[in-house]
C-alpha cells in the first residue's frame, strides 16, 4: 500500500489550532488504529488456525499408534476461525482503500487553507526566532561572568606554579565562538524565511502579470 504520509505535523507544538487539519489527522489516526488493530488479530487468527492443525495431526498419529479410529476433528471451531479470518482480510482490504483516502482528505484540506496557515506558520516562525534570540541573549549573560571567573582563576593556578615575569589576562575566544554559532540559527532561519517570502512574492507578481 502506498502512503500519502508517513509522519505529520503537530502545528500545536508552536501554538497554533488548526482544526480542519486536526480533524483530518484524527481520521486517518483512526483508519491507521484500525488497520494495526485488524492485522494484529488476523496474526492471531492464523497462529490459532496452525496451531489448530497441528494438535488435530498429533492427534491423529496418536490414534494411528494406538490402533484406534480417526478421532473426531474439531470442525466448528476451525470453521468459526476461518469466517473471522475472512472476515478480517476483508476489513483490511476496505482499511487499505480507506487510508489513502483519508491522507488525500488531508492534503486537500492543507491546499484548502494554505495561504491562512502559511501566513500563521510565518508569524509563528518569527515569533519563536525573536524567543530564541532573547534566551541566547539570557544565557550569554548567564555564562559569561561565571566562565570569566573560571579561566582567571584557572590561569593564576596555573602561573602561581609557574611564576613568570608578566600575568596574561586569559581571552576566552573558544566560548564565544561557541555561543555565537548557537546564536546564528536564528538569524539563518530568518534570512531563510525572508528569502523565501521574496521568491514567493516574485511568483505572484509573475502570475499576475501573466494573467493580464
Amino acid at each position: 500500500m502506498n502512503r500519502g504520509f508517513y509522519s505529520l505535523p503537530n502545528p500545536r507544538e508552536v501554538g497554533l489550532k488548526w482544526r480542519a487539519f486536526e480533524r483530518a489527522q484524527e481520521k486517518i489516526s483512526r483508519v491507521e488504529g484500525r488497520l494495526r488493530e485488524s492485522q494484529r488479530r488476523r496474526a492471531e487468527v492464523e497462529e490459532q488456525m496452525k496451531r489448530l492443525g497441528d494438535s488435530e495431526v498429533t492427534e491423529l498419529a496418536q490414534a494411528i499408534l494406538a490402533g484406534e479410529d480417526d478421532p473426531a476433528a474439531r470442525h466448528d471451531e476451525h470453521e468459526n476461525l476461518v469466517a473471522e479470518l475472512r472476515d478480517l482480510r476483508r476489513q483490511e482490504q476496505a482499511l487499505s482503500q480507506a487510508l489513502p483516502r483519508a491522507e488525500e482528505e488531508l492534503r486537500q484540506v492543507v491546499y484548502e487553507n494554505q495561504h491562512r496557515w502559511k501566513e500563521e506558520a510565518d508569524s509563528a516562525l518569527e515569533k519563536s526566532i525573536a524567543e530564541e534570540r532573547k534566551a541566547y541573549d539570557r544565557a550569554l549573560k548567564l555564562i559569561q561572568e561565571p566562565r570569566r571567573k573560571r579561566i582567571y582563576a584557572e590561569t593564576l593556578s596555573q602561573w602561581v606554579r609557574n611564576v613568570g615575569p608578566t600575568f596574561g589576562e586569559p581571552s576566552d575566544v573558544a566560548a564565544l565562538s561557541a555561543m555565537q554559532n548557537l546564536g546564528s540559527g536564528a538569524y539563518v532561519a530568518e534570512e531563510k524565511m525572508r528569502e523565501r517570502a521574496r521568491i514567493e512574492q516574485l511568483q505572484e507578481q509573475h502570475q499576475q502579470d501573466g494573467a493580464a
